[in-house]
Formats: C-alpha cells, structure tokens, sequence
C-alpha cells in the first residue's frame, strides 16, 4: 500500500528535491536517521528517538517543567486511589486521528485506543471483536491473530522498566474513563506514561490493518492525533509533514515541516550555512566556532540533558570482579580531557549517576572518590599485568558523538598506568547477537544511557538492576539486591524528597561498588535561524513544532 509514498522501493536514485512550497513558507529541520521509527513503541530504548513522532502522536500526560509532575495531554485529568493502587484517567473529548490517504478514522479517540495502546506494549489480550471468515470456517477472535502477530515485536523501553511488572490491568471504565490497576503502588508509572514511548495509537486503525493481514503497517504508516502528521517519506533522506487541520489543540503557524535526515553532523552545519535547513540538531561541537561570525543570523540553544555516557565493568569477567581494580582505572581516566577534545565543552564531567537536570540528582554527592590520579592508579595496577578488551558501538550517539575516538583517550590512558587495552569496534546488532549467547567476552565496555522521563526509576533500574543483567540495557551485569531493594523503597511514595533520599542511597550504592564508571552528561544543543521563534528544547532534545512561528512569514 502506497509504496511510492513512502519510498520503499531499493533502485537507486537520488532524493527528489524539496518543494519551493517548504522553502518559501515552511521549515526544514536537518538531524539524523539514527534510531528512527515511526513508531516511538518500538524504537530502541536508550538511543536518541527523532523529532518526528513528537509531532505526529500525543501521549496521556507531558512531563510539567522538569519536575517530577506530569500534566495532562490526551488525558483531561486524573485521581490516585488513597492506596495507590488505581489510576482512573478521564480522557479529553473530541480528539480527531488523522485523515490520510491510507486510513480515515470514523470516530473520535476513546477509552478503546487507551486500552489497546496500553495492552499492546504489556502483552495483555485485548477483546477485540469476533469476525467470520470467507472460507466459514470456525469462528475466530482477532485479540488471538493480533497477538501471534504482536509477539513478533518488541517494546524496549517498556521491557526495560518492566512496565508488565508494575501494569496488572488496564480496562475501559465508559468511553471516556481509563482504569490502571498496579500490582504495587509505584510513583514511577505516571513519568512512564509521559515518555516519549507511550504514544497512543488508533485501534480502529489497527483493525482494519489486522483484517487485512496488514498489521506490520501499524508501525510504518502512521496516524496519530499529533499536530502535525506524515505526507511523504523518502527513507533515509527525509520526510515531510503538514498541518494537521484537525488538531484538537491550538493550530501550529507552520503548514509544512520537512525532517531532513540525510547528513552527518558536518553535513548539518553546511546544509545551515547555506540556508538548506532552518534548524540543525547536534552540530559537530568542534565546528560551533564557526557560528561566531554569525551571530546576527543564528541562535543557539542549549539545555542540560537527561542522558549519561559511561564506562561499564563486566562483572562475568574475572578481571573485573575486584573493586579495588575497578576504582583505580576509573582514577587513570583523565575526563577534562574527554569533555575538551570530544564534546568541546558541550558537556559536563559526571560525578553522580543522575543526572543534574533530574529533580532527584543529588549536589550532595561531595565524596566522589575518583577524581582524576593517575599516581594513585599506577600504584594499584602497574604491577597487575592487565590486558582487557574494551567493546565499542560505532554508533553515533548523543550522549557520545565520537565512541572510538573516546575508546582510543581511554585507551592511552590506562597505558600510562599499566594497563594493556584492546579496542574493538562493534556493531549494535553483533552486541546484541553476543548478550543473547552469553558470549560477550569484553572486559569493558563504552556505553551510555539517555531516557525521555526525569523520573529516576527510568534511568537507574534500566542499565542497572538484577533483572536487566546480560541484557542490550545492562552491559556490566551487575546484580545487588540492596540496589534493587532502594529502588523500589523509591516507587512506594509519591513525595519527591523521601523518593531523593533513597535514589541517593541507590547512587552510593553504584559509586562504592563502581559498575559503570561516570563520564560526561551531553547538553542538548541546536542551531536555528534567527527568524525562528518559540524554540524550547526539553532535556530530551525534543522540540515542538506547533510552538514555533517564523519571523515575517504569515
């Protein structure tokens, strides 16, 4: 189905140019394709998700002003039980999906597409309807057809917070009122809701797709209620969006947006400067003395991020499992030196595992005790004869724009202490491959994290709890049940200072027994025109286009 729309075809031709129509009186925005889907449910969890699906779906909730609330989107507003258990959430009414070429809704956004959106992710049945077949053969459920289907996909940010864990039912009250039972009280849930992930899809549209055998489109064509939604994708290069003439909220300024996703980070900034794109997402950091000279045709905006690169110890190898090893190669890496010639001072050494941009981040963490030695380290490890294998993704990253690179800084590092190291570049996919045999046979590993909550739950019990060890999220396979037991002490209450007490205890935890070892938090950075008004960057990176207007343009 309009396979031309969304170029799937593999002859190999060049993109077709953008219309003059976007130029003269639209936007171009030039970031990335990497960890692009149409379908934020799927993509990767811990990779950078792409601007685009913030404008095309809405969630129930929006993350409220870098705090530990949440307000209501989709959602009109919401109640607690007294025990903590329920949350009934009243949905807004008159909330249209979009009409495209590939699917016209017939009805409003319901407590239905709540439920399957939700139940999709926890691997709940659904009741959908019965249907016949042509053939008269038995009757069939299509919940039964849908969900041999849906085991075929995975949800990974869902899996690594364990959301089934915390989820046990999610049920239509009437068709405006959803209903969420816990297992446990966990004052995470909400935060999780409010991610970038949880986006709410169409059910109508997902039976229609199912009848068809289709269902695999769900995930390709989308249709949402965002603000703006899909009109053309040329895969690889970019895609276009228009106005969405039903949106529910206040109409965006701009009628077309296109995502350009064809450069690299050089690429970006020569796209900006000759005027092909009016915003640039991740610039290369060594370039950004060039904007100086423009100042009158530029503006930068910077925003602390809720993201983390590390260094991970693999607890399975035996060189690893002392502490006193661990501690003295975190003390031989020189970090200053990381944030000079890697980021150029677009980001922050870490000295906690929060970070600081979390209402839970800790400034009372003072006794980080791995400050730069390498005397210090050279005195524990010269005469230990270590050689290790250190794992690289050669993946470009927002929370590391230039892994090998930094591998390599490590690598001369440790060096000068004594220690032998061997990088290896990897593949995602080979990692992955390796997790799942449990063969992975590296000694360290680069890593990093990055979440689209500001709830702590989602950034520490992913990469470090029992129940993500020889998983993609946990690289050091580190498992303590004190840990784990903080965090959840964290989940009991909703009051953000008892929780902050206990993910401090959690971060000492980590920083006393070193699993990963801290190394920078990245700011969320973009270029824009200085035409272009409204930009707000979250610290996730995204911005909202519907916010935006264009100077002299109506």
């Amino acid at each position: 189905m309009l396979l031309w729309l969304f170029g799937t075809t593999q002859i190999a031709f060049s993109a077709p140019k953008i219309p003059e129509i976007i130029s003269e009186n639209g936007l171009i925005y030039c970031t990335n394709a990497s960890g692009f889907s149409f379908n934020p449910q799927t993509a990767d969890a811990g990779t950078n998700m792409n601007v685009v699906t913030e404008q095309i779906y809405n969630k129930l909730f929006e993350p409220h002003n870098n705090s530990a609330k949440v307000e209501p989107s989709l959602a009109q507003s919401y109640t607690i039980s007294t025990d903590g258990k329920f949350i009934t959430i009243h949905l807004r009414k008159g909330v249209q999906f979009h009409h495209t070429p590939w699917f016209t809704p017939t009805r409003n956004l319901n407590a239905d597409d709540v439920v399957f959106s939700l139940n999709r992710v926890l691997g709940h049945n659904t009741a959908l309807p019965e249907f016949a077949t042509n053939d008269n053969e038995k009757v069939k459920r299509q919940y039964q057809i849908f969900h041999e289907l849906a085991k075929k996909s995975r949800f990974p940010y869902f899996e690594s917070v364990k959301l089934s864990q915390k989820i046990k039912q999610v049920e239509s009250v009437d068709p405006y009122t959803v209903k969420i039972e816990l297992f446990a009280p966990d004052a995470s849930v909400l935060s999780h809701l409010a991610s970038q992930y949880a986006v709410i899809l169409s059910q109508e549209y997902a039976l229609q797709l199912n009848a068809d055998d289709n269902l695999s489109q769900l995930d390709e064509l989308p249709v949402g209620t965002g603000a703006y939604q899909v009109k053309d994708y040329f895969r690889s290069q970019y895609i276009r969006l228009q106005r969405n003439s039903h949106y529910w909220s206040k109409k965006p300024s701009i009628p077309h947006i296109v995502i350009d996703l064809s450069t690299d980070r050089m690429g970006r900034l020569a796209k900006f400067f000759n005027n092909e794109c009016q915003i640039a997402s991740f610039p290369e950091p060594s370039q950004l003395g060039l904007l100086k000279n423009n100042d009158e045709h530029f503006q930068m905006t910077m925003t602390d991020g809720m993201n983390l690169s590390y260094l991970a110890f693999n607890f399975l190898r035996p060189s690893m499992q002392d502490v006193e090893t661990r501690r003295a190669i975190a003390q031989a890496i020189n970090r200053e030196r990381i944030i000079k010639h890697i980021y150029y001072d677009t980001a922050t050494i870490a000295n906690r595992i929060i970070p600081p941009v979390s209402w839970a981040s800790s400034n009372s963490l003072h006794g980080f005790k791995y400050n730069y030695d390498p005397e210090q380290a050279k005195t524990v490890l010269q005469d230990k004869n270590l050689k290790l294998e250190m794992w690289v993704v050669d993946q470009e990253q927002v929370y590391n724009p230039s892994p090998i690179k930094m591998a390599e800084m490590i690598k001369s590092d440790l060096a000068k202490v004594g220690v032998k190291v061997k990088v290896r570049s990897v593949s995602r996919n080979f990692l992955m491959k390796n997790l799942n045999n449990k063969t992975e046979d590296y000694d360290l590993i680069l890593s990093g994290w990055l979440t689209s909550s500001l709830d702590p739950d989602s950034f520490l019990r992913p990469i470090l709890s029992c129940n993500t060890t020889n998983e993609i999220t946990n690289l050091s396979n580190w498992c303590s049940p004190k840990f784990d037991n903080l965090l959840d002490l964290a989940l009991i209450s909703n009051n953000t200072e008892l929780r902050a007490a206990d993910y401090y205890s959690a971060q000492q935890e980590i920083l006393t027994e070193l699993p990963i070892f801290p190394i920078s938090n990245v700011k969320r950075l973009l270029i824009s025109n200085a035409k272009i008004r409204g930009i707000e960057v979250t610290p996730f990176g995204n911005i909202y286009f519907e916010k935006l207007s264009i100077r002299g343009h109506k």
